[in-house]
Order: structure tokens, then sequence, then C-alpha cells
């Protein structure tokens, strides 16, 4: 094993020891976890709060069967201070970002996380080192949902739940491809957040001008919908995608969307791979592009954050280990 500084045996967490709710969350001591021969072991510096690390916490999600201790957090960033025998993709002192969700050894919250290389990215040289930290899943979840409605550049695109964690990175990754945005967002700083980063056309998801205003910005129709928020179900709006449109969800939202008569829904869960976080770094590298983390946390307030991160927020939630 490869590596430059002497590593402890024992590290903070935000951990669980049974599933439950959010008052399970606390600090403790626990192992550092032993790398595998494909395994990288990552100092984290910053870790992202998913809205779904509540549902992790209760058991609904893939990695329900983890050992306990479970350490959370689904994404994060840090540098590489050791590698398994048979890494290839990165060496000691790398700054990378990467994907935990499913993780059985730990996540993000804690001083240090064990990744199999295949889960790990180099940060874009166009996005900060604390930016990373919450990039990996709601950047993969935002990429493959672009990837599932096969758009071509210049067609028009409607974004519900576009200011929040995977829906504002989508945006600007639509912007990257070519793609007219309209960008439905919650409340009025999400509207002005999505006109920042780029949206031809914005409106506040509950407003009575919703319609009126979507219609006048593709008076033909929608070629695709990309619905990262389940609101009030978006019936209406999505019957403004033309007839071999498509409209590409991730499993999990809700209310399910549904399409109106013509138009392929697509539900999917995003999974990350190399070849994932490499189109999605080349995407960034075009830009401009940025993680909007609007709020951060100590490791400390873990409980807290994934409590605030389930209201309204803008952009991504951060932990500083």
């Amino acid at each position: 094993m490869a590596r430059t500084q002497a590593i402890p045996r024992q590290m903070r967490a935000a951990a669980i020891d049974h599933f439950g709710s959010l008052d399970e969350i606390h600090i403790e001591q626990v192992p550092v976890p032993k790398l595998g021969k494909r395994d990288i072991l990552v100092e984290v510096a910053t870790a992202g709060v998913g809205e779904w690390e509540a549902d992790r916490i209760e058991g609904a999600y893939q990695d329900a069967k983890a050992k306990f201790p479970r350490v959370l957090g689904s994404d994060g960033a840090g540098t590489v201070v050791a590698t398994g025998d048979a890494v290839e993709r990165f060496t000691t002192g790398d700054r990378v970002y990467g994907w935990a969700l499913g993780n059985p050894k730990a996540g993000f919250f804690a001083e240090y996380t064990p990744l199999h290389e295949s889960d790990a990215a180099i940060i874009p040289d166009n996005i900060t080192f604390d930016q990373a930290g919450a990039l990996a899943v709601a950047g993969i979840t935002a990429l493959q949902g672009l990837e599932q409605l096969e758009l071509a550049e210049g067609q028009s695109l409607i974004i519900f739940g576009a200011s929040g964690g995977v829906g504002h990175v989508a945006l600007q990754l639509a912007k990257i491809a070519g793609l007219r945005v309209f960008a439905v967002a919650s409340k009025s700083d999400g509207v002005r957040l999505v006109n920042k980063l780029g949206a031809d056309g914005a409106a506040e998801g509950h407003s009575a001008t919703l319609m009126s205003k979507a219609r006048a910005f593709a008076p033909n129709g929608y070629a695709g919908a990309l619905v990262f928020a389940g609101g009030r179900g978006w019936k209406r709006e999505l019957e403004m995608v033309k007839r071999g449109g498509r409209i590409a969800c991730p499993n999990g939202v809700s209310p399910t969307p549904v399409a109106p008569r013509g138009v392929t829904l697509r539900m999917y869960d995003a999974e990350e791979s190399p070849g994932e976080f490499d189109r999605l770094n080349e995407m960034i590298a075009r830009g401009p592009f940025q993680v909007v983390v609007s709020r951060k946390y100590s490791l400390d307030e873990a409980a807290q954050a994934i409590e605030d991160v389930q209201q309204h927020h803008l952009g991504k939630f951060e932990i500083t280990v």
C-alpha cells in the first residue's frame, strides 16, 4: 500500500448504530477502514448533504444491509493519502471527488473514507476543491437525466426543480450542451439563482403565471423535460412536452410524473462509473460551471444539515470535515 503520511487507526465520523430517525446520528470514534487492492483512502475535506440521506438513515436505500456503525455521507472530496496495491487510476496526493452511495465501508461524513477507484475522479480544474465535495451524486444524476432525453443542440428543455441540488447542475450542463432551457424554480430566490446560472427563461413553481410563461417560451412545445422536484405532479405543465418527446425523472421523486400520450417517461437510478465521471468532467471543462454551495455545516452539525436540506434551499448544502 502506498501512502504519504501516517494513517491513524481511529477517526471521527457522523454515524448511526441502527436505522431510525435523525436522532440516531451522533459523532463517534470508528476504525479507519482497511483498503482493498483497488481502493483509495481519501482524507475528506468536504461532503455533500443530500436530500436522500434521511431515507438512508431510515434503512430505505440501496445500502440497507451495511454493517453498523454506519458512517453517513453520499459524496465528497478530499486528498488521496493511501492506495491499494492494484490501484491504477490514482496516486497519493491526488485531489479527488467521489461517490459513496452503497459503499459498505464508510461514507464521507468522516475524517477518512475508502473508495473503490471506480467511484472517484480527479477534480476538474475549473471548479474549486470546496465545490467538488457536493458534485458527484448531483452531477452524475443530472448528466444521466440529460442523456435519457437524447436532445439535440438548440432544442427546448423544461427543468422542474431547477434551483435545487441536482436541478441547478442539470441547468448548467444543459446550457453547455447548447439547449434552450426554461427553469422552474422554488420561490423568488430560486428564480434569481437560475437566471444567474444562465436559464433562457424562468418561473416560480407555484406562480400563477408559470403556464403562460412556459408556453410563451416554447409555443410549439418542449422536446424534453427533467423532473427533479415532485411539486404537485406537474401534470398540466408536462402536457407541453411534444409528442415523441421524453421526460426523465430519478426514482424517488414524488409524486411520480405522468407523461402525456405520445411522450416517453424514463425513470432512472443514477449509476457511477469511470466513464460517467469522465463524461461529466469533460462537460464541466467546457463551462462555465459551478456547484452552488449555499450553506456549510461542521461535522458535529450533520443531523441539523440533513434536517435543513429537507426544506426549501438553493443548490447544495455541505459539511466541512
